[in-house]
């Protein structure tokens, strides 16, 4: 009997292993959303030859679909305004590709990571960090009380 429970569940398992990954990937980019709009646009219409099926930019999103092994796939990306770890205007970059296996999104990111510097150069530099205020200068300590 405990057998015949293993076979299911490891049945019920592998099913599921199978089955590509569901959800989105995402990578900040440390350059503002006005500057990776437009190499994304290029990175899917040229550089990967997707059909756009629809984009807005004010909205941030990209609908397009791929071929892969003869078959259409639909995806998107969008694009949100962020901040980096080191305080920079930066774009959350989100690939979806439900229907295909996750690496798929994560090489994409890495691509449009790539051609977003390759268009627009270095980042520009960290937000210079202000010390904390410690309010006057230290006289030294009190004199004495008598």
């Amino acid at each position: 009997m405990k057998s015949a429970r293993w076979l299911i569940l490891c049945g019920v398992l592998g099913v599921v292993a199978s089955r590509p990954a569901l959800g989105r990937s995402a990578s900040v980019l440390p350059y503002p959303v006005s500057e990776v709009w437009s190499s994304a646009v290029r990175f899917i219409r040229v550089d990967r030859g997707y059909v756009v099926r629809e984009k807005d930019q004010a909205s941030g999103y990209i609908l397009f679909e791929l071929g892969e092994g003869g078959k259409t796939y639909k995806g998107s990306l969008e694009l949100i305004r962020a901040t980096d770890d080191q305080g920079r205007d930066a774009t959350r970059a989100a690939f979806s590709l439900p229907e295909l296996p996750r690496h798929y999104e994560g090489m994409l990111l890495d691509k449009l990571g790539v051609k977003v510097r390759e268009e627009r150069g270095t980042p520009a530099p960290p937000l210079a960090r202000k010390p904390p205020d410690r309010g006057p200068p230290d006289a030294g300590p009190a004199p004495p009380a008598r």
